[in-house]
């Protein structure tokens, strides 16, 4: 009987561990609304880095299971928090001012931060002029302490892209404020022309795009994500993705 009662205690301990080790191995993925990069494709999660994390699953990554429907500030605190999920966020760019609070799991792209234009007789190309007009951008946006840094404070937010390359077009700010890859899919989105809209003053240097996580998000996990990644970029899998969405 106490032989039988040992075998039992310990099939259910075993079990215990294994749906533990399960759950450990599902990383959740606060995404922003930010195509092409991230957001709904036809209801379901889709972009860029998404592809990117769901080939890295078949490179030895855990699964993701993404959420695109988190404001996009309380995805950053939900992360930080750690809030009882193993979790991380998409399209998550590197900066100075984030750099010692988040744990930059793997690079996924890179882009450069720019001012766009439409309608105008030139596009903005200095700090100076930047200074004078309206310029949209996205509620949280990394880009934003970059262009408070050089004194460019008149500042429209808005909750996506969608929603500045609208009032772009519909002339209620002067200009928008994001990374090439999101601008231009933007303003295609809305039934603009590509040829419309007019590149202006780049800001900063260009800029990486992470998988981040907590700085409590565990360290084997962590590599098991940054190991699938190098693979990709290695045998080619990172350059296919990316080819398909430019």
């Amino acid at each position: 009987m106490r032989k039988n009662l040992t075998l039992s205690i310990a099939i259910i301990l075993s079990l215990v561990s294994f749906s533990t080790a399960a759950l450990a191995t599902e990383v959740v993925v606060y995404g922003l609304e930010a195509m092409p990069l991230c957001g709904l494709v036809d209801g379901k999660p889709g972009g860029v880095t998404v592809d990117i994390l769901q080939e890295a699953t078949k490179h030895g990554a855990p699964d993701f299971v993404f959420k695109m429907d988190v404001p996009w500030i309380r995805a950053q605190k939900l992360v930080q928090e750690q809030a009882g999920e193993l979790n991380g966020i998409i399209p998550f760019s590197r900066s100075a001012q984030r750099d010692a609070s988040f744990k930059w799991v793997g690079e996924l792209i890179q882009t450069q931060f720019r001012l766009y234009s439409f309608g105008r007789k030139a596009p903005v190309g200095s700090v100076e002029e930047a200074k004078d007009v309206s310029i949209g951008v996205v509620r949280g946006h990394a880009i934003i302490p970059l262009l408070e840094k050089q004194g460019i404070t008149k500042l429209d937010l808005a909750p996506n892209a969608g929603v500045n390359a609208q009032k772009l077009q519909g002339k209620r700010i002067d200009t928008i404020a994001d990374s090439d890859f999101i601008a231009l899919y933007s303003w295609k989105m809305i039934g603009g022309n590509s040829s419309e809209l007019q590149e202006g003053l780049a800001i900063g240097d260009p800029t990486r795009v992470y998988f981040a996580a907590g700085l409590h998000f565990p360290d084997d996990v962590a590599k098991s994500i940054a190991d699938a990644l190098e693979e990709m970029r290695s045998n080619g899998k990172m350059k296919e993705i990316l080819d398909r969405w430019k």
